[in-house]
């Protein structure tokens, strides 16, 4: 039954799909198109005849995680700035709450699981600010590793230096893109199903 269905409505079907992915495409454009930086750390714990490697590593992941939370707040975004001068600090707003959800819609961070490598993705407008960003927070992890640990031995080092992409990756075009064009089917095929018993009557 439901094949010959969409069989039957298959082209009101199509148009209204294509209608909800062209509607995506644009307000795709609604927000500024960002690029992204990626770097990785190594977030590095010394091993002792009570720590064996495994747990290390497991520790360190906890670690990475805590380094997460702490590069969201807005006390870490100072020492950002302060360690590159680079960054631009008017990208953020004055505005405690704004500055806040703005650079936490930044910066993502990551642990890689069973590993003791963390990546860091930033986000900007510009290329350049994506990169300076990332270098700052590098910088400030590897300075400040102890201090945000309570002074246990750990160290932190950049083993993959920040690479930008070569195109903007957020918002996702072609993912938006997509989802307009299968929920456009959904919603043409629901529209046809709920007049087909008085045009097909």
């Amino acid at each position: 039954m439901l094949l010959p269905f969409l069989r039957r409505h298959r082209r009101r079907i199509m148009r209204i799909a294509i209608a909800g992915g062209v509607v995506a495409f644009v307000l795709s454009f609604a927000s500024p198109l960002q690029y992204r930086a990626v770097m990785r750390l190594l977030i590095i714990q010394a091993t002792s005849p009570t720590l064996d490697a495994f747990t290390a590593v497991k520790s360190s992941e906890k670690v990475g995680r805590n380094f997460g939370n702490v590069i969201a707040s807005s006390s870490f975004l100072e020492r950002v700035l302060l360690a590159n001068p680079k960054v631009d600090a008017l990208a953020f707003p004055k505005d405690e709450r704004k500055r806040r959800r703005a650079w936490q819609r930044t910066v993502e961070s990551s642990v890689v699981s069973e590993t003791s490598v963390m990546e860091l993705r930033v986000y900007h407008k510009r290329p350049a600010q994506a990169h300076a960003i990332a270098e700052g927070i590098g910088n400030v992890l590897v300075r400040d590793a102890q201090e945000y640990t309570g002074g246990r031995d750990i160290a932190v080092k950049v083993i993959d230096s920040p690479i930008v992409s070569r195109f903007p990756v957020r918002p996702n075009i072609p993912l938006n893109t997509l989802l307009g064009l299968i929920l456009g089917a959904l919603i043409g095929a629901a529209f046809e199903y709920l007049r087909a018993p008085h045009r097909d009557a």
